[in-house]
């Protein structure tokens, strides 16, 4: 569409107006003005279990702080981020330890020594004034809001990867997802023992570090980002009930006789995604004691294995993975923006193919989550990659390939209330999690941790309320401004609220990549003595039981978090503009963008002051 001279000189108009906005808030927090600082400033610091109290002190920027340091319980830790300085604070001894706070901003101090299972999480702040990140991040967010609903979208080329035929013939062969599941299932294995009968501390056990460090990180950094589902083609959960359903390991579907699973079909009211919400929403709820207990861990993978085998044994195909998992509801959401797909290369061979083998089964097996390339798959959402189509389909008319982010979530088609409620509760729970877990306040992690009954209760009202009742609320106010905006009474409110949940999801996936690299950095230098000492026996298999090393800078951590946020941000404005003139039409969508986008912006905001300010 051609760009007028008068919208251009709108939007000049507009991104000068912006950019004074963004200077006025960098003048008033300070960022031009030198700071005062120079100053002593002597801190009494007490550390128990899980918190420093101060959990934050504000200084001038240049001044020099030196903590008085003393334990009240037992031995912990003191070590700055993106420091070198590190101490060692015994019980009844008091420890002198002095940092420059150099530049505004905030400063992280962690306990460094193992002292319990909430132990990766205890952390403080030290905020060096006048710190200018969040209103600087706030002008950009609005910076970025404005440019990303002004540009003018665009379809880059897509590339299928199959036409490279050493990666056809490998995807294409039988044994190919054993070789991915095996290793993942002896990794399970190994996970499940160690949180069974290994140390009950989180940060020495085998089983937490290497799943909500090593695979949480892997899986919310890599995986989802580039890949959607792919882990779902490799996951070792639900391998054995579907190798005992059928009687074989890496056999094709030749001898439909030896199956011995009942093949039910799944209740109709139960096919949709709130089963995998509901599951999805104790993981979450009871995040912080899931992720820091070595038992409770092993306990919820073995859960999740021993309802696949059921169902795998009870009901047709892949029931769990398509309806029950909850990590599969997740993943199904946030493989919207991923930009990997399969889909048919011409759907004409599809109509004219009798056999629909992609579908039934044929030299491959049914697509175990009933869907069909060639009737309407055009998202990612319930998509395994599995394989099997590429192996079944008779006219090699399958494609697997990349196309642009998000391309997914301006699919009108297939939109439901399940998806748009679970990517609210992931975005929610990105926000209270970041609160919880990488805040200072100790008292809502020892709520959090079901140090007393009462107080979790109260913790899990002031959850549940934020996520399932404030967030939603936010949205509701929100499409209900944009249809009176927009001047189209006729446009269902119920409709705009499902609509605009899918333009979250960017910026959510975003989010929780801010939100794992502030956890999976820190805690990096676990994984070399969990893999020395798996059970936390005392061993030392390879001498890397001792490791301290520091894997990447930290320094780095804020300046990428506000990098994820930012283009989390304009994907989802993006997404929110090709949504709106969707639903309201394009003269409409003009006034009826805005308050998405504001939401959208302040939302971003948000996560920068939690995490910067």
């Amino acid at each position: 569409m051609p760009i007028t001279v008068a919208r251009m000189r709108g939007r000049l108009a507009g991104i000068a107006l912006l950019a004074a906005l963004a200077g006025g808030f960098l003048l008033l927090s300070g960022f031009l003005v030198r700071p005062r600082g120079g100053s002593e400033v002597d801190v009494p610091l007490t550390v128990q279990k899980f918190a420093f109290s101060p959990a934050r002190i504000s200084v001038e920027a240049g001044d020099r702080v030196t903590f008085r340091i003393r334990s009240l319980d037992i031995t912990h830790g003191f070590a700055v981020e993106g420091t070198g300085v590190n101490a060692t604070v015994l019980p009844g001894r008091e420890v002198r330890v002095s940092i420059p706070a150099e530049r505004a901003g905030k400063i992280r101090y962690r306990c460094s020594v193992i002292c319990g299972p909430l132990h990766p999480f205890m952390v403080g702040e030290i905020v060096a004034r006048p710190n200018p990140w969040p209103l600087w991040g706030g002008g950009l967010a609005l910076l970025v809001g404005f440019l990303a609903s002004a540009g003018a979208h665009r379809q880059p080329p897509r590339f299928d990867l199959l036409r490279w035929r050493p990666l056809s013939w490998l995807l294409t062969r039988r044994p190919f997802q054993f070789w991915l599941i095996a290793p993942n299932l002896l990794a399970f294995t190994l996970i499940v023992l160690a949180g069974l009968v290994g140390t009950a501390t989180g940060a020495m056990n085998f089983s937490t570090i290497f799943v909500w460090i090593v695979w949480w990180g892997l899986l919310v950094l890599l995986l989802i980002p580039l890949g959607g589902r792919a882990w779902c083609a490799m996951c070792p959960i639900p391998a054995p009930g579907e190798w005992l359903a059928r009687r074989a390991i890496v056999e094709g579907p030749d001898t439909p006789s030896r199956a011995i699973g009942l093949g039910w079909a799944w209740p109709k009211p139960l096919q949709n995604l709130w089963p995998a919400f509901g599951g999805l929403l104790l993981l979450v709820l009871f995040g912080l004691i899931v992720t820091t207990r070595p038992l409770v861990t092993a306990l919820v993978l073995l859960g999740l294995a021993l309802v696949a085998l059921m169902t795998h044994l009870l009901f047709e195909r892949r029931v769990f993975c398509r309806y029950l998992c909850p990590v599969g509801g997740l993943l199904g959401v946030y493989s919207m923006a991923a930009p990997l797909e399969l889909r048919a290369r011409e759907l004409e061979v599809c109509r004219q193919c009798r056999e629909k083998a992609c579908y039934r089964g044929g030299e491959g097996y049914p697509c175990p989550t009933f869907q069909y390339p060639g009737g309407g798959l055009t998202r990612n959402t319930y998509c395994l990659l599995c394989t099997e189509c590429l192996k079944a389909c008779p006219y090699d008319n399958l494609a697997i390939g990349f196309r642009s982010f998000g391309e997914d979530l301006l699919v009108r088609r297939g939109r439901r209330a399940d998806e748009a409620w679970i990517a609210l509760l992931l975005l929610g729970t990105a926000l209270a999690h970041s609160v919880i877990k990488l805040g200072p306040w100790g008292w809502i992690k020892s709520w959090a941790n079901l140090d007393g009954s009462a107080e979790f209760l109260l913790y899990a009202g002031l959850f549940l309320g934020g996520v399932l009742a404030a967030l939603p609320a936010f949205h509701l106010l929100t499409a209900w401004l944009s249809r009176a905006l927009s001047g189209a009474p006729n446009a269902r409110i119920r409709k705009l609220f499902v609509d605009y949940a899918y333009a979250l999801i960017p910026l959510s996936l975003a989010a929780w990549m801010a939100f794992t690299l502030a956890v999976v950095l820190p805690n990096l230098s676990y994984i070399p003595r969990v893999v020395s000492d798996p059970l936390g026996w005392g061993w030392d298999l390879f001498g890397t039981r001792e490791s301290t090393w520091t894997w990447v800078p930290l320094g780095v951590l804020p300046w990428a978090q506000l990098a994820l946020l930012l283009v989390g941000l304009w994907g989802s404005i993006r997404v929110a503009d090709g949504i709106v003139v969707e639903a309201l039409g394009r003269v409409a969508a003009r006034r009826g963008v805005a308050p998405l986008a504001a939401f959208l912006v302040s939302i971003a905001w948000a996560f920068l002051a939690l995490y910067l300010a």
